[in-house]
């Protein structure tokens, strides 16, 4: 009697699990392309809705639609190279005045930065946190 309801509940359980997915499928299939999904609302986002799972996007606020370039970014896909810049490489002579420029300024700032007192101050502690041994070892045990 026990061996019956048993199987007889689980031939149930398999129908149901099955009617599910099949329900699941279909839904699936009526929803349409996906590339209509984003544009407008298709018959599973309508359900989610109705339940209280999926919300319309509100409108983006004036300062964003404000800041945001007029045309589309021109896409880069994904496994091509990006084009070559417009402008040629630098010349040995060109680099050389480039580089030193950049030494100019670096120094410039590194003069800045050691005259501003908090700077100084945390440059001194960073080195003498650098020449201080670390010990993780704990003292002597009783």
């Amino acid at each position: 009697m026990v061996r019956t309801i048993c199987a007889e509940s689980a031939g149930r359980g398999g129908r149901m699990i099955a009617s599910a997915g099949a329900l699941a499928l279909a839904v699936l299939l009526a929803s349409g392309p996906q590339g209509h999904a984003q544009s407008q609302d298709n018959i599973l986002k309508q359900a989610f809705k109705v339940f209280g799972f999926a919300t319309d996007a509100p409108p983006p606020a004036d300062f964003v639609a404000k800041t945001r370039p007029p045309e589309d970014l021109h896409y880069i896909p994904v496994f091509q190279p990006p084009p070559e810049p417009e402008r040629p490489a630098l010349k040995a002579d060109q680099l050389k005045a480039v580089r030193s420029d950049l030494e100019g300024v670096e120094k410039r700032h590194d003069v800045l930065r050691k005259a501003f007192p908090p700077a100084a101050k945390a440059f001194a502690e960073e080195q003498a946190a650098k020449k201080k041994p670390k010990s993780n070892a704990a003292g002597p045990q009783k």
